[in-house]
């Protein structure tokens, strides 16, 4: 992984977005299926470091972006 991929993607386990954890984007209900590990490109993992599978789809997500569902 790149540098800041792999930064960003510990950040996120660290703040307890594994893998199964269900979250919302806003209201629309989801959970986190995998991390963005692309080092290019428009949404990056630097930046976008959680996959997150909801009705509409996967979408790559920032940390500001999602809240965990408790």
């Amino acid at each position: 992984m790149h540098g800041g991929v792999e930064q960003a993607v510990h950040t996120a386990i660290r703040a307890g977005y594994r893998i199964g954890q269900r979250v919302r984007i806003g209201r629309v209900a989801g959970r986190v299926v995998g991390y963005n590990i692309g080092a290019f490109g428009r949404y990056c993992g630097a930046s976008y470091p959680l996959l997150v599978k909801t009705e509409f789809g996967v979408a790559k997500c920032s940390l500001r972006e999602v809240a965990a569902e408790h």
